[in-house]
């Protein structure tokens, strides 16, 4: 082969190389990779519930980009607040937000599922029953001891209103805590209770969702970034404006196994309706029926 030739074989080679470079740099640079938690266990629907409500957000904000979710470690909440921070191996993560979460990171203040988690009903060993069914107030509740998370901002606001509160790090030892009498009730986001239940019917056979009382604090799950990471938040922030305007938001939670199965909300029968308050929220228009459900939404008898 002749020098010449030889040279221009060179020359394509390298052009070659590096228009495939270019390609994949242009593949790359429609891609938004998130570093995401998995599921707290093999029974998280809400998970699932969230991923696609990040993606569905992200495909209204975002259009011409991909999304890939790449799963970290398994962490509690504690943790995944400070890898937040960090921002390395965390790049978003959805929980009960307070005042404190807020100034460390970025909330991203759109309620993922309208504010239902603040509805709580409580799910308690079915021998109490009996007990339970002679609470006519918030004095009569206090008389009994919850269960929540450790990190969860609900054991703040639970002691603040003066209820007696036991506590764990692991979600799924919470529902064990309960069955053994560990707490006498375990309050649920009204969602969550049914769900939970039915899941674990056959692991914690003594636990019922116990349907008279509704109680309720001004509370939501918020998306949350590191403050650093403002375009990822802006992409979030304005593709669930969107879905909460157009609907896509109740949609999703009519739709989803998470809480499809509360709709309609007022088939229930009335429940005694225990509201208490909650300091460590920053001020929201609770009543903006486009991004919150209400009192008004649901079957209550107030005390």
């Amino acid at each position: 082969m002749s020098s010449y030739l030889l040279l221009c074989l060179r020359i394509y080679c390298l052009a070659y190389l590096l228009f495939k470079v270019f390609l994949n740099s242009l593949a790359h640079a429609n891609v938004i990779t998130i570093k995401t938690p998995p599921p707290r266990s093999s029974f998280d629907v809400s998970h699932d519930y969230h991923i696609k409500l990040l993606s569905h957000a992200l495909t209204y904000s975002a259009p011409k980009q991909s999304i890939e979710f790449v799963q970290s470690v398994p962490m509690s909440q504690g943790r995944a607040e400070a890898e937040l921070i960090k921002g390395k191996s965390l790049d978003v993560y959805w929980f009960g937000t307070n005042t404190e979460i807020e100034q460390k990171l970025r909330a991203i203040k759109i309620p993922t599922t309208r504010g239902l988690i603040g509805f709580r009903k409580l799910l308690i060993n079915k021998d109490l029953k009996s007990k339970f069914d002679h609470v006519t107030s918030l004095d009569d509740l206090k008389v009994f001891i919850a269960c929540q998370g450790a990190h969860w901002p609900d054991t703040k606001i639970l002691t603040r209103a003066g209820i007696a509160v036991t506590t764990s790090t692991s979600y799924e030892n919470l529902f064990r805590m309960t069955s053994l009498g560990r707490c006498d009730y375990f309050p649920r986001g009204y969602h969550d209770a049914i769900n939970e239940l039915q899941i674990r019917k056959e692991s914690y056979p003594s636990l019922m969702s116990y349907q008279r009382i509704l109680l309720h604090y001004p509370f939501a799950v918020y998306f949350f970034t590191n403050k650093e990471k403002s375009n990822l938040a802006n992409l979030i922030e304005s593709g669930l404006i969107k879905m909460a305007n157009n609907g896509e938001i109740l949609k999703l939670m009519k739709s989803h196994p998470l809480t499809q199965s509360i709709f309609p909300i007022k088939s229930e029968t009335k429940s005694l309706y225990l509201p208490i308050n909650n300091p460590y929220i920053d001020e929201v228009n609770v009543e903006n029926n486009q991004y919150w459900f209400t009192p008004d939404d649901f079957d209550i008898n107030r005390p």
